[in-house]
């Protein structure tokens, strides 16, 4: 199944923050009490702020197919208009075709 690409970039951010996650865990265990907060500090925030971007994007990416959509809606109206259009011009001429053979047919 075909994936856009900014679903793709989202699992790849997500991943990689996930995997810099895992090893900061690892250097905290190593490093002690002080650095374990720091790091977790410095987590909550890339996290938040990774949730805002994610929430962002998303917004963005569906304002973008809605607006695709209803330009394509619009688009779809013009077709159907110009095709009401070209009937009428046939309808026309079949009528005013038939003005003329009534017209001969009168006189």
């Amino acid at each position: 199944m075909k994936q856009d690409r900014w679903k793709l970039f989202l699992k790849a951010l997500w991943g990689a923050v996930i995997a810099l996650l895992v090893i900061s865990l690892l250097a905290g265990l190593i490093g002690g009490s002080k650095f374990w907060n720091t790091m977790l500090a410095g987590s909550v925030w890339v996290i938040i702020q990774l949730g805002v971007l994610t929430l962002l994007l998303i917004i963005v990416v569906r304002f973008k197919e809605w607006i695709e959509g209803q330009v394509k809606s619009v688009a779809d109206r013009g077709n159907e208009l110009q095709a009401l259009q070209q009937s009428m011009e046939r309808i026309e001429t079949k009528v005013d075709r038939i003005e003329k053979i009534l017209t001969e047919v009168s006189e």
